[in-house]
């Protein structure tokens, strides 16, 4: 299928695990119509599929927007995505016969079912794009994204375009190296998802509680780490517990040692931090702002700013978008 050049509309959709949720938007960034399915991630890719074509129908029809004026679809998709944008090399939370995808054709399955041109990109790359074009990156030409949430994600925009580097696999900022410490998950010893993911930063609070220390957070735990989420630790910081406040100031530690890295090495011109874990605010933001700062070159950290994601769980949707805009305007 080609790219329609002239479209005002595009559909911009976010696969997770748990829904497929898609909306129709025109060129100024504004939703028309939306549309949410389960995505039945563990029953197969045809599954999937269905489920979004359903998904991308129902927010068509609440647009009011002909197929026709639709210039195609940009999808975000959990798992290291080809170059092209059309297969997935690997997705730990989808499964086909029984194995996680590996090496699954999708795009060109969700095209024809929907009848439009597809792409697709890593989830956190795909938020990125998003942020970058209708959210928090605005006005901006390099800009860098991390998501903070069940790990740690991220998507690199340099001199204006996404960069997913030689295989499609670039910004998976989680994985950088930032002390000789745990390991957390798929994550490598001493990165900083292994540090910074909402189990670790669970676990640490546990462990202070384990320890004897006095916590709003012993009522709501029991003292088991599983039943602690991050909003507990930011709802009982912003309430001047001691216990949480001091797990905030780490995780702003270990993530500022993973923005100084970027700063180094990219001299953007701002850092976006999306994610659950973010909502704790300035708590989280004013340590990763001092450890960015007191070990970052003082020339590049003075000129780049660390905020918050402006677009929330709809940076997927926007971003999807995004991708198709990009082939829009480099169509020939």
């Amino acid at each position: 299928m080609s790219w329609n050049r002239d479209a005002h509309y595009v559909v911009g959709a976010d696969l997770g695990g748990t829904n497929i949720r898609a909306a129709v938007l025109d060129r100024a960034g504004k939703m028309l119509g939306h549309g949410k399915r389960p995505s039945l991630a563990q029953e197969g890719s045809a599954r999937t599929v269905g489920q979004i074509k359903q998904a991308v129908e129902e927010a068509i029809s609440e647009s009011g927007v002909a197929l026709s004026e639709i210039g195609g679809m940009g999808i975000g998709v959990p798992g290291h995505i080809d170059p092209a944008g059309k297969k997935v090399l690997w997705a730990p939370n989808f499964y086909e016969d029984s194995f996680p995808y590996r090496n699954i054709s999708l795009a060109d399955p969700i095209a024809e079912a929907t009848g439009l041109p597809v792409l697709m990109g890593n989830d956190a790359n795909v938020a990125a794009m998003g942020e970058f074009r209708f959210g928090a990156g605005r006005g901006t030409r390099t800009m860098v994204m991390f998501t903070l949430g069940t790990g740690v994600g991220g998507g690199l925009i340099l001199d204006g375009k996404l960069w997913t580097g030689f295989t499609g696999g670039a910004g998976e900022l989680g994985h950088i190296i930032i002390a000789a410490g745990e390991r957390g998950g798929a994550a490598a010893y001493g990165s900083l998802e292994s540090m910074a993911q909402i189990s670790a930063i669970c676990e640490r609070a546990s462990r202070k509680l384990c320890q004897g220390r006095k916590s709003v957070l012993a009522d709501v735990s029991g003292y088991d780490w599983h039943r602690i989420t991050p909003k507990d630790i930011a709802d009982a910081a912003k309430a001047g517990d001691a216990v949480a406040l001091e797990v905030l100031e780490e995780t702003g530690y270990y993530i500022g040692l993973g923005v100084t890295s970027v700063v180094m090495l990219l001299n953007p011109e701002k850092i976006v931090i999306g994610g659950g874990v973010a909502g704790a605010g300035d708590l989280l933001f004013e340590p990763i702002r001092r450890t960015a700062f007191a070990n970052s070159s003082s020339t590049l950290i003075k000129n780049c700013q660390i905020i918050p994601a402006e677009l929330g769980d709809d940076a997927g949707i926007y971003g999807g978008a995004g991708l198709v805009f990009d082939a829009l305007e480099s169509a020939v």
